[in-house]
């Protein structure tokens, strides 16, 4: 509709101009003579052949250059005339799309001759090719649109011309319209009137702005046309010109096109470059995961010499198409200069270099460990430990694993350094790739930590292992259920020899042979002193030694018993629970105790044991078995028979097996379920440093808490007592520590305990220097209540605060086993009142240390509580190191909560609920540092820490 309407209005302007051309050359035709409109008519004529000769983009051109070649040699009555003309023309072409064309001049409507004489015709045929000539001379000089911006566009009819559209209609075939006739009519002198001041300022008027041409449909000038036509039709000089500009066109254009593909082909090839490096080496690596297949079910196979070889090729290939790709992007200049240009490429250069290296690193690492494995192989081939003149471990086996270890360190560190550089968002990686990758790149800060303490720990290990010398060691193994405070009570013992990694014949005792007689070295002997106050049992020795929880103590308490008590030199001692026992029968498989038909497993060796040492039955069939007449003498031969048979099978085991027992004993010395004092100085050292010695922790940055229970009635019923351990620490603004302890012992009879009912468990508890007791309950203050021969306890209720639970009427503790202090051994004892801890000296140098009795009758429920205050160890950061007794796997429940607000700190609270099996340290997360903070800011902050929990 708006292009109806604008089409409309063009052609009634259009027709409105043309009638006013026709009554100006009308008033003034009469004045003009023949020779003036013959003049006109050449004009006009010579318009129409630079039409013929202009194309589309050139048109307006050449009629500006004819209007103005008119006005120059014409008179200011032509001049006027002409404009007009160029008015009417600029008129015809907005009214729309028809072709208009300027024809010949024709005889006026006013009566002029129709007929020239020869003459005539020759000087109108020159004129008309002068005309032309110079029309087309000017056109071709004719310099653009220079006026000044500040006028009028469309200020006279000449202007407008000069700013028609390019695609000018072709002029030479458009018929003619009646009103141009008028062009011709003869004008009298003076009657041309002159132009107006507007028309006149519009000659030079200035082109249209770019939002005035896109409005009035311009299209971009067509000039590299122009210079194609020139170069194929021009002559001279003209086509030289021509073609030299086209040449150089060609040249600007072509120049960048083909320099960015040259670029882009040179990326392309530089990237798959990359790609083919980074992919191969990558595929070598994943080849050693299909040579080493298996290796985990069967270590020893890593050892295969076939299997070592074609580990080497694939590592030698890897570690060249890493380092290649690595030399690529550090020599490429394309890569410089893109990242010169394009800097937020850094990041995925980098990344891919530091990829490469790690790579090349890792390639590095594997040849290095390939010369160390083909040395040993040879050792792992056939039964490490039995019986043999060869040694299984030597000096010079340790001094290249030592050397091996040093020199792959520093491929390790640059592996490290180089995590530091890499975006895994920035290499084509899968999600579950990138997965991999990280986990990996978070266990490396742990293996170079592992290989460095195995670097430190291989002098030890040649040491414990008798390379230099034969090294014997006192062998006990603990009973868990009599639990004591290094992990079980110690009724058996043996002589392990090791010479040079490899074990001789070793067997179990019974320790009653040699304590349990008339002469024994024990009779009258008291506890240490630092155990004296609360040590119940007379005769002291070497069954008894287990009465620290910090093992270098026990140890050496042992090793001087076992001196005194049987008279031999032992290098260290190593202490078993049956949990070490059990992995190894996970590893090797039930075992058949020979002339007993007896099949022992992990699931029920502590069952069996207690049933051939305890129960009435399985003594006598002892008896039976080994012709022994004394029930003492039979009570532990089957489990020094066990013992036996178990040692030979792991001394005859194979590889992968002993590698895999090897495993679980590290694990075990973490767990203290396997526990190792030496006398060597040197050695011991090492082994508390690394977290191998089963030493109580003295340290004074961080909190800590070591509950350390001990059975002392003559029973097994350790076994069937759950431990459950609640601790709410509330920190202050200072950064000390109020700690409130529920220590709950649930005791539930679900088997023979093999003696006493009532478990009178002695119970320390320790804590960092220079904590203050704050309150304390449940401990057994040896007043007598009720019960025994006081009159019998109540059959619901005992204590004011519930602090023992029991089924009705089973308040009663029953008798107890003889003690020091007992004036009527096999009397049933009173139950006592229940308070504060009686014992506040600690037997532990750098800890305190609250202790003193519980007793729990059977199927009863004690909760003792203490609190206690820590003052600040380490301002700024606070730490709960809380320590597994060896032989317990107690239920943990710990809540640490910051000061209010928790700004103060910047700490977050914690809680950590979790069955212990070994060591665990509790760590608050720390807030965002942010200065000082408002009462908003600081209320955000409390909104984040953890909740306060009832107790």
């Amino acid at each position: 509709m708006l292009i109806n309407d604008y089409h409309s209005k063009r052609e009634a302007e259009a027709e409105a101009d043309r009638h006013r051309s026709l009554e100006e050359a009308s008033l003034t035709g009469p004045g003009l003579s023949e020779g003036e409109v013959e003049q006109a008519s050449q004009q006009l004529e010579g318009r129409e052949a630079a039409s013929h000769l202009a194309d589309e983009d050139t048109v307006k051109l050449q009629s500006m250059a004819a209007a103005r070649a008119v006005e120059q040699r014409a008179s200011e009555e032509a001049r006027a005339a002409i404009e007009r003309a160029a008015a009417t023309w600029s008129s015809l072409l907005r009214a729309g799309p028809a072709p208009v064309a300027f024809p010949a001049a024709a005889p006026d409507s006013a009566g002029q001759p129709g007929t020239q004489s020869l003459e005539q015709e020759s000087r109108s045929q020159k004129g008309k090719e002068e005309a032309r000539k110079a029309a087309l001379s000017e056109a071709e000089t004719l310099p653009l649109a220079s006026a000044s911006p500040a006028k009028s566009v469309l200020a006279s009819p000449l202007a407008e011309a000069e700013t028609l559209p390019l695609a000018t209609p072709n002029l030479a075939t458009a018929p003619a319209e009646p009103g141009l006739a008028q062009l011709a009519t003869p004008l009298q002198p003076g009657q041309l009137a002159e132009p107006e001041p507007e028309k006149q300022s519009s000659r030079e008027g200035a082109r249209p702005t770019a939002p005035a041409r896109r409005r009035l449909g311009l299209r971009p000038p067509q000039w590299p046309r122009r210079l194609w036509k020139q170069a194929r039709h021009g002559t001279g000089r003209q086509r030289l010109k021509a073609l030299v500009l086209l040449a150089i066109l060609l040249l600007g254009v072509s120049l960048p096109i083909v320099g960015g593909l040259v670029v882009g082909l040179q990326a392309y090839l530089t990237y798959s470059t990359l790609r083919g490096q980074a992919s191969a080496g990558v595929e070598h690596l994943l080849a050693l995961k299909s040579i080493f297949n298996g290796v985990k079910s069967h270590p020893s196979s890593f050892f295969e010499a076939s299997k070592l070889n074609q580990a080497a090729q694939e590592l030698q290939q890897a570690r060249q198409s890493f380092s290649e790709a690595r030399d690529t992007i550090d020599h490429s200049a394309l890569i410089h200069t893109l990242i010169s240009l394009l800097p937020q490429y850094q990041v995925q250069v980098n990344s891919a270099r530091a990829a490469a290296q790690i790579g090349a690193d890792v390639s590095l690492i594997g040849l290095k460990l390939i010369p160390a494995a083909r040395s040993l192989a040879p050792h792992f081939q056939g039964p490490l430990l039995s019986d043999s003149n060869k040694p299984l471990v030597t000096q010079d086996m340790l001094d290249l694993l030592s050397r091996t270890i040093d020199d792959i360190m520093p491929s390790l560190r640059d592996i490290e350094a180089q995590s530091q550089n890499l975006s895994l968002e920035a290499l084509p990686l899968s999600s579950s790739q990138r997965q991999q990758v990280q986990q990996l790149l978070q266990v490396l800060p742990m293996l170079r930590q592992s290989l460095a303490q195995a670097r430190e720990l291989l002098g030890a290990a040649g040491w414990l292992l008798g390379v230099d010398k034969p090294r014997t060691y006192l062998v006990q193994t603990m009973d868990r259920s009599e639990l004591r405070p290094a992990g079980g009570f110690t009724g058996q013992y043996g002589e392990l020899t090791i010479n040079a990694g490899r074990i001789a014949p070793f067997s179990l005792r019974d320790i009653s042979f040699v304590e349990y007689t008339s002469g024994s070295p024990t009779l009258g002997q008291l506890a240490p002193e630092p155990y004296r106050s609360w040590w119940p049992f007379a005769n002291w020795g070497l069954r008894d030694s287990n009465l620290s929880a910090d093992f270098p103590t026990s140890g050496q308490l042992a090793i001087q018993a076992y001196q005194r008590e049987v008279g031999r030199h032992v290098d260290g001692i190593i202490a078993l629970t049956p949990f070490f026992i059990e992995h190894v029968l996970q590893v090797i498989g039930p075992i058949t105790v020979p002339g007993y038909n007896e099949t022992i497993t992990a699931q029920n060796l502590e069952d069996r044991l207690h049933f051939y040492q305890l129960d009435s039955e399985g003594v006598r069939k002892q008896q039976i078995v080994q012709h022994v007449d004394d029930s003492g003498q039979a009570r532990k031969l089957f489990t020094s028979r066990l013992a036996q048979t178990l040692l030979d099978r792991v001394r005859h085991a194979p590889p992968d097996e002993i590698l895999a027992i090897a495993h679980e004993a590290l694990y075990d010395l973490k767990t203290k379920d396997i526990e190792i004092y030496v006398t060597d100085p040197r050695v011991e050292q090492l082994l508390i440093q690394y977290g191998y010695g089963g030493q109580i922790d003295r340290s004074t940055s961080h909190d800590g808490l070591f509950i350390v229970q001990a059975n002392l009635n003559a029973t097994k019923a350790s076994q069937y007592v759950r431990t459950l351990i609640h601790d709410v620490v509330t920190l202050d603004a200072s950064g000390g520590a109020t700690h409130y302890l529920q220590l709950r012992l649930a005791y539930t009879d679900t088997g023979p305990v093999y003696g006493y009912d009532t478990y009178r468990d002695y119970v320390r508890i320790y804590v960092p220097p220079n904590s203050k007791l704050l309150s304390g309950d449940g401990f057994d203050s040896g007043t007598p209540l009720c019960g025994g021969p006081l009159p019998a306890c109540n059959a619901t209720v005992v204590y004011p605060h519930d602090e023992l639970m029991c089924p009705p009427g089973q308040y009663q503790p029953g008798a107890a086993s003889p003690t020091l202090s007992d004036e009527n051994p096999g009397d049933w004892h009173p139950l006592d009142s229940v308070g504060p801890p009686t014992n506040t000296v600690s037997d532990i140098a750098g800890r305190a240390m609250f202790g003193g009795w519980v007793v729990v009758p059977k199927n009863c429920t004690i909760t003792v509580t203490l609190s206690w205050y820590v003052p600040p160890l380490n301002k700024g950061h606070y730490a709960l190191l809380v320590q597994r007794q060896a032989g317990t796997y107690p239920e943990l429940d710990v809540t640490i909560l910051p000061p209010d607000p928790c700004s103060q700190l910047g700490l977050a609270g914690t809680h950590v609920d979790t069955l212990m099996s070994s060591d665990l340290l509790v760590s608050p997360r720390s807030l965002a540092s942010g200065g000082s903070q408002g009462h908003g800011q600081a209320a955000a902050s409390q909104s984040s820490c953890y909740p306060r929990l009832g107790v």
